[in-house]
């Protein structure tokens, strides 16, 4: 089966899934043949794209699927659109590379620095931000920080997140007396820990002298 990985604003819709997976499974198809699997679809139109964005191959009013599938994960870079068959020693090297992300913000020198798989499933803040800007599907895990942030704008919540986390420059335990969904989401996403005694202690390491906090568990 084919996979897409981050995709576009044309790959990521239903009919253009539907119609790889068609086209992947017959050959020498006609419009015909599509429209007639495809009834509810506005085919013309959106095959026209697909054409033009070299997607789809049409030869004598022939479809093919015309892909431009990875050979190589050498150069892949973190939020690259890929295409590549489930099946193929391309999409297990991709399963096992990591990558490397920083959040950065205007209200002070702090960085989460945060590690990730190529499909972005594990639970980091960069992550959520990430898939939640261009809505594609939030795990179980993402969803429930979902519960809580929704769809918060990054630089307000790492403004109110970075501020707390710094507090552990001076201090070793932190209190926070009343409800916040930015600690509640700290917690969520493993950067600290409640205590027997109800104080908050710091779960990730912390260079504190560059001010980056250092998240390797997703």
């Amino acid at each position: 089966m084919i996979q897409i990985f981050n995709p576009s604003r044309l790959t990521r819709q239903p009919f253009f899934w539907d119609l790889v997976d068609y086209l992947d499974r017959h050959d020498d198809v006609i419009l015909r043949e599509i429209k007639a699997q495809f009834p509810e679809v506005a085919v013309d139109k959106l095959l026209e794209e697909y054409i033009k964005a070299g997607l789809i191959l049409r030869e004598n009013k022939r479809y093919y699927l015309n892909l431009p599938f990875l050979e190589s994960t050498e150069s892949l870079a973190l939020d690259q659109e890929v295409f590549v068959r489930d099946d193929s020693p391309i999409y297990q090297e991709i399963l096992e590379k990591d990558f490397k992300t920083e959040l950065r913000n205007q209200t002070n020198a702090a960085i989460l620095e945060e590690y990730t798989d190529f499909a972005r499933e594990k639970m980091t803040l960069s992550n959520y931000f990430y898939k939640v800007k261009f809505q594609y599907l939030l795990t179980e895990e993402q969803q429930r920080l979902y519960e809580i942030l929704g769809d918060v704008n990054p630089e307000y919540a790492l403004k109110y997140m970075t501020t707390f986390l710094l507090k552990f420059l001076k201090k070793d335990q932190l209190m926070q007396k009343r409800p916040d969904i930015f600690v509640d989401s700290l917690v969520l996403l493993g950067y600290i820990v409640q205590n027997e005694d109800g104080k908050y202690e710091l779960a990730v390491e912390f260079d504190k002298e560059r001010f980056i906090f250092i998240k390797k568990e997703g």
